[in-house]
């Protein structure tokens, strides 16, 4: 008997031990959860995970796309509200918490990040795709490092619906001809940072520092009876000249391209070096808090490829930054030669800009808009 209850004993240890081995195999992360282990082990498998605000209209789904080729982290997607710069007030509040690890944006934004020391500098060796991007797109401090990472380069221009003007627009001095009586719809100083009164101070030897010729050129066109309208949003420009109320705008390429398809419209760029067309950038800025900055410059290095700039400029209406990618149609209007810049564009300081508007809402207020 005593023999027979020893080896019963034998067993019923052996039998223990073989469940708890087969508890191991079968149930390891459900007794892992029990003892708390589990969050640990799955983080430790889990992708990181980047925070990235980019712009509405076409690109979420556009750079969605691209992104969907992406897979050495997980990207949490949040859009910009209000425009680029809103997000600023956003930023300040919380820093140096802010939730963000890569933003896009564009020029005239880029200056204030750089100001407030929220741009990481980035370098060619961490991301190797800045070499194929001009000098010219790239926004640097003052030390000349380098703030952002260019995608794509738009711009704002006179257009002329061509079945409704009445003259052949050849140089921007012809804005000032009595037989367009009514015909201009004009931007007022808060659209494009009062962009169409530089250009006009560009035709006349001035620019974004000296404006007065600009500004003497628009009183001009006030007394002519030329301004049959002034515009403050899209929709307002688009009801002017769609309805035919007026002939001649100037807009940004995204909206011009897109009145294009629904009106005879002629792009007055690349014709006469008067008519400039004002280039601005759009791309990506690292957040100089974000503890994710080498994932999120290998992710902002991979969306600025030849590849994925391809795909990106498939539904976008802008110029890819990437000099070897070729822009689609609707974008024709602002791709420019590297000899043809000088002569047709001009890259403004956003930045100065944007620091004046104020001052010259107030000038447009009490000596443009009671001459119209």
């Amino acid at each position: 008997m005593k023999s027979i209850t020893a080896d019963a004993r034998r067993r019923k240890r052996s039998d223990k031990r073989k469940n708890a081995m087969g508890l191991t195999r079968r149930g390891f992360f459900e007794a892992a959860a029990a003892l708390g282990f589990a969050s640990s082990i799955s983080e430790a498998h889990a992708k990181e995970e980047l925070t990235v605000v980019e712009f509405g209209g076409v690109h979420p789904d556009a750079s969605k796309k691209v992104a969907a080729k992406w897979d050495k982290t997980d990207i949490a997607w949040t859009l910009h509200v209000g425009g680029g710069a809103a997000i600023l007030g956003k930023i300040k509040a919380t820093w140096p918490n802010s939730p963000y690890d890569l933003i896009d944006e564009w020029s005239p934004v880029f200056p204030a990040m750089i100001n407030e020391g929220w741009a990481e500098s980035v370098t060619a060796a961490d991301v190797p795709n800045l070499a194929d991007i001009p000098e010219r797109f790239l926004t640097k401090d003052d030390k000349g490092n380098i703030k952002n990472i260019p995608r794509s380069v738009d711009g704002s221009y006179f257009a002329v619906r061509t079945d409704r003007c009445p003259i052949e627009i050849k140089t921007i001095e012809d804005l000032l001809n009595p037989k367009l009586k009514g015909q201009i719809c004009w931007p007022g100083p808060t659209v494009f940072m009062n962009m169409a009164t530089i250009t006009l101070a560009l035709a006349r030897g001035g620019n974004e520092f000296k404006l007065d010729p600009g500004w003497k050129f628009l009183e001009e066109l006030a007394k002519s009876g030329n301004i049959g309208r002034i515009y403050q949003s899209g929709i307002e420009n688009e009801n002017s000249i769609t309805t035919g109320e007026t002939s001649i705008t100037y807009a940004s390429n995204g909206q011009l391209s897109t009145l294009a398809k629904r009106v005879p419209l002629n792009a007055l760029t690349k014709s006469d070096s008067s008519l400039k067309a004002a280039v601005y950038v759009e791309g990506w800025v690292i957040m100089a808090n974000s503890s994710k900055k080498k994932a999120a410059m290998e992710f902002a290095n991979f969306m600025v490829s030849k590849e994925s700039s391809e795909l990106f400029h498939q539904s976008v209406n802008s110029v890819p930054a990437n000099r070897f990618v070729r822009p689609g149609p609707n974008a024709a209007a602002i791709q420019f030669a590297p000899q043809e810049f000088d002569s047709f564009a001009y890259l403004p300081d956003w930045g100065y800009m944007s620091s004046q508007l104020d001052r010259w809402v107030k000038k447009f207020e009490q000596d443009i808009t009671p001459k119209i």
